[in-house]
């Protein structure tokens, strides 16, 4: 008798020293989630301001987000978690999420997606653009994007400018349809955020009056003779001899575009995560080593557009002059 009340005893010690140490652990981490239901729940909130947080705050978090959102997209995934978790705090989001338990609806199959992205880009290829309103969308996209449209040498944000405008309105129906993955663009190019189909010609109408640079990001600059030839072989006879693309087919301008972020779509599409990439192109590919890759894109990287596309020495956007 007396062992068995010492062994009980025992296993209560044992349950307190677990409960006080749970206590003083505090709550666990909010990222438990997983990052991208986090990510939702701190655009909501940013959107709706449920805890009447002042405006500063907002802000922070807003560029918080956005900082979360590109160290995600570059694989630094504990840095992210870090960003995000302080907008949740700031935010005071709630742990926990309120929302009731419904049955989901099974989610739209890809043949509707793309419907849905291609329904739109009929719409809006048929609408005068309102450049005026373009420009008021376009300051918030200018954030990461730059005012004159350049993007990052780095490659993490891709220049826009010059693009042709068929192009950029067919990327933004996509990604607002759910045909391209882009954690990052998502909240600022839906429906909720800027508009309709209205808004998406308007902002690619705006885009259309940037002019480009040639100063952007370039490869190691190695052995670019075959990457000439590699490009004239496979890549020329949609981009372009000169990577002009072609607006009325859906093809991109790739003239003057950062090497890096060549490399990563050319990845994501390698490897069948930019699902709206031309399936063709996708085969292609696949084919090519790690060497092929480098070298071929580190030309394509050098190709400058027509000099009535670029920007003059020393320009500024003037629509964002202080």
């Amino acid at each position: 008798m007396c062992t068995r009340v010492r062994a009980d005893l025992s296993k209560i010690r044992v349950a307190l020293i677990v409960a006080v140490t749970l206590m003083l652990a505090g709550p666990q981490p909010l990222l438990a989630a997983g990052f991208a239901e986090d990510l939702a729940r701190v655009d909501r909130a940013l959107r709706d301001n449920p805890s009447h947080v002042p405006a500063q705050v907002v802000e922070s978090c807003r560029h918080r987000r956005n900082d979360a959102a590109r160290l995600y997209q570059a694989g630094h995934l504990e840095r992210a978690e870090r960003r995000l978790k302080y907008c949740i705090q700031a935010l005071k989001i709630a742990e926990v999420a309120p929302a009731p338990v419904v049955q989901k609806e099974a989610p739209p199959s890809m043949a509707e997606i793309q419907a849905r992205a291609g329904r739109e880009v009929e719409r809006a290829l048929t609408l005068t653009p309102d450049v005026a309103n373009g420009l008021k969308i376009y300051r918030t996209c200018a954030e990461c994007h730059m005012p004159e449209g350049w993007g990052l040498s780095s490659g993490l944000v891709p220049q826009i400018a010059g693009q042709h405008r068929k192009v950029v309105i067919k990327q933004l129906a996509d990604i607002r349809a759910g045909n391209r993955d882009n954690v990052l663009m998502a909240p600022y190019s839906s429906v909720e955020s800027i508009g309709g189909a209205q808004a998406v010609a308007d902002v690619a109408g705006y885009v259309d009056t940037l002019e480009m640079s040639g100063d952007t990001g370039k490869g190691p600059g190695e052995e670019l003779e075959l990457g000439a030839q590699i490009y004239k072989d496979k890549c020329a006879r949609c981009h372009g001899q000169t990577g002009e693309g072609d607006g009325d087919a859906f093809v991109p301008r790739i003239q003057a575009q950062h090497y890096g972020y060549l490399v990563r779509q050319f990845e994501s599409i390698r490897e069948g995560k930019r699902r709206n990439a031309n399936p063709e192109m996708v085969a292609q590919i696949r084919a090519f080593d790690a060497r092929q890759t480098q070298v071929v894109l580190d030309y394509v990287s050098r190709l400058q557009p027509p000099e009535d596309l670029r920007a003059p020495p020393g320009w500024h956007n003037p629509d964002f002059a202080p």
